[in-house]
């Protein structure tokens, strides 16, 4: 299959991103740097395009400072351990892909095919990449105070009011399941591991007996055993 001129690529983005950009009040004319924003490495390679890497660099440093700053402010009496604890918490690739997801970003999300044939819409990594990558964007066109009220409305009142633990201890979870049925212990394996060394990212599996029982990813290695031991648990149906 011949690939897409850029142009129309560029010609499709803009009126796919419009009905986003008008549902968040975002007015802009810079639509080259949102393309960026939703170009997945994979549809990249395809097409020959920048991909969303470095602004997913600077989104997540933004978006730790902020959820940091929120958390200083808002708790002024909460000791430095629990406000990172709190903030891993709502700042990790398995939240980060529920905040793409509440704002519908993997519906504009370009991917390449083979990816897109893997499931990579629906991946926990690739879409808190995608909301880190809008939020640099975000950043770079409107600036910081846009991406805060972005936040105050997205993301806060989640941490305010407790309505989710995205990073819950699952790990302890299913190693509760499996020792109800067998003393053997679970093995977690880095399968893979991709990324500069400030911004690594980690594939991890979980086994039990040799088999394996899930899978996951994240930006260090703890993050992405939890995330593994969510799959199982998942596919369990615990």
């Amino acid at each position: 299959m011949k690939p897409k001129s850029k142009l129309k690529i560029f010609n499709e983005f803009c009126a796919d991103i419009q009905e986003l950009l008008n549902n968040l009040s975002i007015e802009t004319t810079n639509y080259e740097l949102y393309l960026k924003a939703f170009t997945h490495p994979s549809f990249a390679n395809e097409h020959h395009l920048r991909n969303n890497e470095r602004l997913e660099f600077l989104g997540d440093a933004i978006l730790d400072f902020l959820v940091g700053e929120f958390l200083f402010k808002k708790y002024p009496h909460m000791p430095e351990g629990d406000m990172s604890k709190t903030r891993s918490q709502y700042v990790c690739a398995q939240a980060n892909a529920e905040y793409s997801k509440n704002l519908k970003l993997d519906k504009f999300l370009l991917l390449g095919r083979g990816e897109e044939e893997q499931g990579g819409r629906a991946k926990p990594a690739v879409l808190g990449d995608l909301f880190e990558a809008f939020l640099g964007a975000l950043y770079l066109d409107q600036g910081i105070d846009k991406v805060r009220e972005l936040l105050e409305s997205h993301v806060y009142p989640q941490i305010e009011y407790e309505k989710t633990e995205y990073f819950a201890d699952y790990k302890s979870k299913l190693q509760e399941y499996t020792q109800a049925k067998s003393r053997n212990a679970l093995q977690y394996h880095v399968e893979a591991e991709s990324g500069p060394a400030h911004d690594k990212r980690f594939e991890v599996g979980v086994y039990h007996d040799g088999i394996k029982l899930g899978h996951g990813y994240g930006k260090s290695k703890k993050e992405a055993e939890q995330v593994a031991a969510h799959d199982a648990l998942s596919k369990l149906k615990v």
